[in-house]
């Protein structure tokens, strides 16, 4: 089983817990310092906003992991986040950041595209 683009052994089944996969995306990857933007775009490539994620919460560490691991080719130094991926991260902060970022994580459960930028 895949979850935010890491692997989980078959006997986990598809009830990773959200604990196991935090722990994935914090090990090796210290987020501290860094901006975190995402853009989100039309299929036909119309940017229609630009959002910036607040620090220190998970959704930001798991966007500056998936930024730094992801063989995804950037473009004008963004980087696409496909569906999986965005509505994986998604579920988990809406679960552990509450607030913090649940208006951000019901824009990334829509179908428009997005890319995200670490700087």
């Amino acid at each position: 089983m895949f979850v935010c683009g890491y692997h989980f052994p078959a006997d986990m089944g598809n009830d990773v817990s959200f604990d196991k996969v935090i722990e994935k995306v914090k090990d090796g990857i210290d987020a501290t310092g860094k901006t975190v933007t995402l853009t989100s775009e039309t299929r036909e490539g119309v940017k229609l906003e630009e959002i910036s994620v607040p620090a220190g919460s998970f959704l930001h560490t798991a966007l500056v992991d998936y930024y730094t691991n992801t063989e995804c080719a950037a473009k004008d130094d963004y980087k696409m986040i496909y569906y999986t991926n965005k509505y994986q991260i998604s579920e988990i902060s809406k679960s552990v950041d509450g607030e913090e970022t649940k208006a951000i994580c019901k824009k990334l459960d829509d179908m428009n595209l997005y890319r995200v930028k670490v700087a």
